[in-house]
């Protein structure tokens, strides 16, 4: 009897484990590599991220090659509580300054909730709905944890890094103006 009880112990323990799903730890020098499609161009982009800072402002060193590179600073208000997220390209070796609502490549912390708690949420005026998605999502070929929302058209779709302290946008579809982009990558 005992070592049934430990033998399913231990098949239970071992399905919980191979259950978890990958989420990532966002920190200081966490690297992330996104893909761009540009629409108006039909072009491809690389866009490569790391966060130099984690205090206020958040600092983003970005890099696209062959375009140059630059600092994105988003103020930590944006982070918890943005309506918008903005991606459009800045201007090489400058510092690009975004506003208290705007953010980059990250939902904030109060839409995150709405989508957890309400299932729903409204971003850059685009109204989302959480969906079931049982296609698995990877990230440096790993099972991720993500929530999946789209609008009731479903020309615009997102999917987020179910983390509540930083919610990465891993791939957004018609929610910015010309671009789609997807995570190819994350060092952390």
């Amino acid at each position: 009897m005992k070592r049934f009880i430990l033998s399913f112990t231990l098949c239970i323990i071992g399905v919980a484990a191979f259950a978890q799903k990958y989420i990532p730890v966002i920190k200081v020098g966490t690297v992330f590599n996104y893909s761009a499609y540009l629409k108006n161009t039909g072009q491809n982009a690389e866009l490569n991220l790391t966060i130099n800072s984690i205090s206020d402002p958040i600092k983003m060193q970005w890099n696209v090659p062959g375009y140059g590179s630059g600092i994105f600073e988003m103020p930590a208000r944006a982070l918890e509580s943005g309506k918008k997220t903005v991606l459009s390209p800045p201007e090489p070796d400058g510092v690009t300054k975004m506003s208290n609502d705007e953010t980059l490549m990250v939902l904030s912390k109060s839409l995150y909730n709405d989508a957890v708690k309400n299932k729903a949420f409204e971003l850059n005026g685009l109204k989302f709905n959480v969906i079931t998605d049982t296609a698995v999502y990877k990230i440096n070929n790993k099972q991720t944890d993500i929530i999946h929302a789209v609008t009731a058209d479903a020309k615009g779709q997102i999917w987020i890094l179910n983390n509540p302290d930083y919610p990465v946008i891993c791939q957004g579809k018609g929610i910015t103006k010309g671009i789609d982009f997807y995570l190819t990558g994350l060092k952390e």
